[in-house]
């Protein structure tokens, strides 16, 4: 519901910034016609970028991505880019545009939006060829610059380019329109420069993704006995917690042998079963209950992943997870049935997580071979599943 209507907010905030600028431009009807076919063909373009990136997690790394601080940003966007149009030529800071837009979402969707928000403002209100490859331009270089701004160390530098570009570029093409240097191009752009810089290093804050000891913090302060959660299932079915602290205390020493992220494979291993926990099953809701609480996204997906209902697993943190239940879950089953002394234990742990491998569920998840053999060696030998 929320990706809905975050959609509906960026065609809105679309039209609304077509029907200003066609306004201050003064277009003819005809005119306006063809704005409304180009504001369509973006946000036919745009919504299929989305949705694509989505799916193929290159959008916030979630599949379950809503959209709204995308379209926050974008609202904003457009205002800035209404306000542009009242501005003279050659004073527009449309690199602000670039990087606010490639922080909240990624370098393709800025890259598109900007260069939507140039071609709009050249039909409606500049009118000037040289005016518009000076704002394409200028849009270009913002989603390359935008992108080093994650890096803490390029920051300094990125910002001094900037500023750089927003006085340089729209002097150089002021002089290939005109003929002749203007004063005021320079000054506006440095002013237009400085705000960029400004804005950019505000936002590289705002949007900056959390590190990953930030993140490990995160995950181990989510299952400790203290929180809130941990409290309410132990209350509410300590059967269920005692099997979802099993399992992350097997799982991180599983992920300790095969060096991946232990805190991750705890937290993982804790609340993989939170879709079960109530009477009505369901996978979505154990998610959007995550999600609720604010887990780290790398959480989430695993819980979205359970048992490759949804999908299969993604990474190699994932594929540990689902192995170790799926182990201790087929283990209970089996002492329940059978006595100690009918079963070799090394021997079905090994042709279970076997059977596990050759089913594919592991295919996406890039668990390496080296990674399984480490996993399986390590559940082979430990105590606490014999």
């Amino acid at each position: 519901m929320r990706r809905v209507v975050s959609v509906v907010a960026i065609f809105l905030s679309t039209i609304a910034l077509s029907f200003v600028l066609s306004l201050l431009g003064d277009l003819y009807p005809d005119e306006w016609i063809c704005i409304a076919f180009i504001d369509i063909i973006f946000f036919m373009l745009i919504l299929f970028e989305l949705e694509y990136e989505r799916a193929k997690l290159l959008f916030s790394n979630n599949r379950r991505t809503d959209y709204v601080r995308f379209a926050l940003v974008f609202l904003f966007c457009c205002m800035l880019c209404a306000g542009f149009g009242i501005l003279p030529l050659y004073s527009r800071p449309v690199i602000v545009l670039a990087i606010l837009l490639c922080l909240a979402g990624n370098e393709i969707l800025s890259l598109v939006c900007g260069s939507y928000f140039c071609i709009l403002l050249a039909v409606t209100v500049s009118g000037d060829y040289y005016e518009f490859i000076c704002e394409l331009f200028l849009v270009l270089a913002g989603v390359m610059l935008a992108r080093m701004l994650r890096e803490d160390k390029l920051q300094i530098c990125i910002y001094i380019i900037i500023i750089c570009l927003s006085i340089v570029t729209p002097g150089i093409f002021y002089y290939m329109s005109t003929k002749e240097f203007s004063e005021k191009a320079f000054v506006a752009g440095g002013a237009g420069g400085i705000l960029s810089a400004f804005v950019g290093f505000v936002c590289a804050r705002i949007f900056r993704p959390k590190t990953s000891d930030e993140v490990n913090d995160k995950l181990i302060a989510i299952i400790s006995d203290d929180f809130s959660a941990v409290k309410e299932l132990k209350e509410h079915s300590f059967s269920e917690y005692n099997h979802s602290n099993f399992v992350s205390t097997v799982a991180v020493k599983a992920a300790k042998a095969a060096g991946l992220n232990t805190a991750l494979c705890a937290a993982g291993g804790f609340y993989y079963r939170i879709g079960q926990w109530q009477k009505k099953k369901s996978i979505i809701y154990g998610v959007e209950r995550a999600e609720a609480m604010y887990f780290p996204e790398q959480l989430t997906n695993i819980l979205y992943e359970y048992y490759g209902k949804l999908r299969k697993p993604q990474t190699p943190e994932s594929a540990l997870v689902h192995m170790v239940d799926a182990l201790i879950v087929k283990l209970d089953h089996i002492k329940a049935d059978v006595a100690d002394s009918e079963w070799n234990h090394d021997i079905l742990i090994i042709q279970l997580l076997n059977e596990l491998s050759a089913s594919g569920i592991y295919d996406e998840s890039g668990l390496s071979m080296n990674h399984f053999l480490k996993i399986r060696d390590y559940l082979k030998k430990e105590e606490l599943l014999k």
